[in-house]
């Protein structure tokens, strides 16, 4: 992996942006929904997970990708912002990637950042009045979004492990860590 972006990285980052935004789009069919706050389309986060082993540039803006992708798919802004905070996650596993950390302890520390940084999301949407909920902010917070999210972000790099995967073997993508 590179800290810069060559053609060829550009051109597959442009793809995954796209992916980022077709997914939430025109697959919501994909889309599982846990009212007030929290919903879970699966491989949502595949494009992000594979652009982090292209280049911290590369999740970055395909993070913002899939945010966009929320928002054009006409979900509610708590949706909205906590796909934007995949940034956080996406950023933090790039640059593990680019230290050579293995591809589950990366799982492991992006799920427990993802499920983090979206529990953090609804509870001030909570706390704001922005969402409403009959159940404690810290249940639809910290249980119902932290426990899906990590849940969701397992399958979902599961999927992009396997895809890393093949796209190490076409030399799509380079310098894969090792699995543990």
């Amino acid at each position: 992996m590179s800290n810069k972006l060559s053609t060829k990285n550009m051109v597959i980052t442009a793809l995954l942006i796209a992916f980022g935004i077709i997914i939430p789009t025109a697959f919501g069919f994909l889309r599982v929904i846990l009212p007030p706050a929290f919903t879970a389309t699966i491989t949502a986060h595949v494009p992000i997970f594979v652009a982090m082993f292209i280049s911290p540039v590369s999740a970055i803006f395909t993070a913002i990708g899939t945010a966009l992708g929320f928002l054009l798919a006409g979900l509610d802004m708590v949706v909205v912002i906590r796909a934007a905070s995949h940034i956080v996650f996406a950023i933090v596993g790039a640059l593990m990637i680019n230290k050579k950390m293995s591809i589950l302890s990366i799982g492991i520390v992006t799920a427990i950042l993802h499920a983090l940084c979206e529990a953090i999301v609804v509870y001030v949407f909570l706390a704001l009045g922005w969402t409403t909920s009959a159940d404690s902010f810290v249940k639809i917070a910290f249980y119902t979004t932290g426990i899906g999210t990590i849940i969701h972000h397992i399958i979902d790099y599961i999927i992009a492990v396997i895809l890393i995967k093949s796209l190490a073997k076409t030399k799509a993508i380079n310098n894969i860590p090792k699995l543990f």
